[in-house]
């Protein structure tokens, strides 16, 4: 086996031999050295048991199910604690991480074009910039429609949950339909000085069943065992490798080579994948960096002297009332009160006996644990703070704006001291990037994004608003242009343009809304043609009133029957006929 320094994995990459090929006899870009399965219980050796455990000691204190016990089954028994503010709170920061990932009715990222590349294209026509956001912010809402219909958001909360509680955590995401998260005691890895991850496995149980028949050949070879085994109980263990390839002195020009390995390290065909660097497949996060190890610490872990306050004073409150609800009552020995008389007597009961003979079981303990009490809210109150559970709520629904979006950014980075920042600029970009690479690739009628021209940004702290803000600035650069030059405004601002740009601001298709500029124009010269035309009609009727008027007249004198042609002696058809008009 090679000897790795495995906190600068990257130093030791296979060299391949004269046939190009790596130490397993195959390319050495999919390649470990040794079996995956060797690596992985190397690393798991190296201080992973400790973290493990820690983890699972926050998660009993908070939310158990997120860190259960080793070979734990859905459906055991999970111990329990005796509070329930530990889960309120880590549920609570959580949705609000995710509400700031897929803010309602917004885009979870923004394309920004990359200005000074395009400066000159803009200078020849400035319809183009308007243009240009437009098609980005219609590009951004399929990316956010296609992410509504896959688990994305229900995933992004579990491992989310997992950072907050064990302070690491593994992202998953090979294909578009199947995000997945990963607890610290499936993976293990190996980061540089700098906390830059070089080589990840992750280690799975799976359903051979499920995988395809190449892949179950190629099992059953490895393991005649599993031909003993009814089909649909069948079992084997996986290995996914994510390891970083150093292009150049930037770790932006590096990339990922991604595979997977049986038990006894044979790559599977077909899983080899070649990604670029904001591109990762598998990306193992971890909430408060400690450099030069390979794990990270937990926030749940910086505020764990009140998480421990909340559980021994909560259990000593339980106690407390357990011993508060103990109803016993008791009668003096040789009390002229007859017991038998207390224990039948009713309600408004007259009975002989004295009061003093009876008395009833209290605890004495009302001052201690009203002391107990007032400590459990103190720690309550502190943990609400530090978790934003006393901040306001926000609105789940499609009207949201963009105001909640970044109070809560803001609160986030306040209450975090700045970790929600770093969570959001490396765990969730990476997330939305990866999302959007598999769509791209799941849909061809999306096009795919020039890299060297567009920039993908995530919706974070300070710039939560995301296009919400563009809104705010396209109308009251507006108004403030009416106010200001109220004569001059029409000539000033373009109206077609800022149609565009404000319908690209709040997610609009403007199509056969907005008017193109060329059918604007050709309405305004139609406008101004009707306009002459009204103006020169009045002239031309009353030069031609004299004229026609005096040819009316003679056709109504040459016709008889008319008052004219009676003038004129041209009597009408009746009058000649002995009619009524000639009586």
């Amino acid at each position: 086996m090679l000897a790795y320094n495995y906190n600068v994995l990257d130093t030791n990459i296979p060299v391949p031999d004269e046939d190009g090929k790596g130490p397993l006899g195959r390319d050495p870009d999919y390649d470990l050295g040794s079996p995956a399965h060797d690596v992985y219980y190397i690393l798991a050796g190296i201080n992973r048991q400790q973290v493990v455990d820690r983890g699972r000691e926050m998660s009993s204190l908070t939310i158990p199910s997120v860190m259960p016990p080793l070979n734990y089954r859905a459906g055991d028994k999970l111990p329990g604690n005796n509070q329930s503010v530990g889960a309120l709170a880590v549920n609570n920061l959580a949705s609000k991480i995710m509400f700031m990932a897929f803010p309602p009715g917004q885009p979870m990222c923004r394309f920004s074009p990359v200005i000074p590349k395009l400066q000159k294209e803009i200078d020849q026509d400035p319809e183009l910039y308007a243009q240009i956001e437009l098609a980005l912010s219609q590009l951004e809402m399929q990316h956010r429609k296609k992410a509504a219909t896959t688990p994305l958001a229900t995933a992004w909360v579990g491992y989310i949950k997992l950072l907050l509680i064990a302070g690491n955590a593994l992202w998953k995401h090979v294909k578009l339909e199947c995000p997945t998260f990963h607890q610290l005691g499936q993976f293990v890895t190996s980061r540089d000085m700098s906390g830059h991850p070089m080589a990840t496995i992750l280690e799975e149980n799976v359903r051979v069943v499920t995988l395809p028949k190449d892949v179950q050949e190629l099992l059953l070879e490895e393991n005649e065992e599993l031909a003993k085994v009814e089909e649909w109980s069948r079992e084997a263990t996986i290995y996914s490798v994510c390891k970083f390839i150093r292009k150049g002195d930037k770790l932006e020009e590096g990339e990922w080579q991604y595979w997977e390995e049986t038990e006894k390290g044979t790559l599977i065909p077909g899983t080899e994948v070649t990604t670029e660097y904001d591109d990762c497949p598998m990306w193992p996060g971890w909430c408060i960096p400690v450099y030069g190890q390979n794990w990270g610490r937990s926030y749940v872990e910086e505020y764990s002297g009140d998480f421990y306050i909340l559980e021994s004073n909560a259990s000593a409150l339980n106690d407390g009332a357990a011993m508060a609800s103990l109803a016993l009552t008791f009668v003096k020995p040789g009390a002229r009160t007859s017991l038998r008389q207390v224990q039948k007597a009713k309600n408004l009961s007259f009975l002989s006996g004295s009061a003093e003979d009876i008395t009833t079981f209290r605890t004495e303990k009302s001052a201690d644990m009203a002391f107990v009490e007032r400590n459990f809210e103190r720690a309550a109150q502190r943990i609400a703070k530090a978790f934003l559970d006393t901040a306001a709520s926000m609105r789940q629904g499609e009207r949201v704006t963009a105001e909640e979006v970044q109070r809560t950014g803001q609160a986030l980075d306040q209450a975090m001291g700045g970790i929600y920042t770093e969570l959001a600029q490396t765990h969730q970009k990476r997330m939305v990037a990866r999302f959007i690479h598999l769509n791209e690739e799941a849909n061809k009628d999306l096009p795919a994004l020039p890299k060297d021209l567009v920039e993908l940004e995530v919706i974070t702290g300070v710039d939560a608003m995301g296009r919400s803000a563009d809104v705010q600035n396209l109308t009251g650069y507006a108004e403030n242009i009416s106010k200001t030059f109220p004569q001059k405004a029409d000539s000033i601002l373009d109206a077609g343009n800022y149609a565009t740009r404000l319908a690209a601001a709040m997610g609009i298709k403007p199509d056969g809304l907005v008017r193109k500029a060329e059918d604007v124009q050709a309405q305004q010269q139609a406008a101004q043609q009707q306009a002459m035309a009204a103006q020169t009609a009045p002239k031309v009727a009353g030069a031609m009133t004299g004229p026609i008027a005096q040819g009316l007249m003679d056709r109504m004198q040459a016709q008889p029957g008319t008052p004219a042609g009676a003038a004129a002696g041209h009597p009408s058809p009746l009058a000649a006929q002995g009619g009524p008009s000639g009586q």
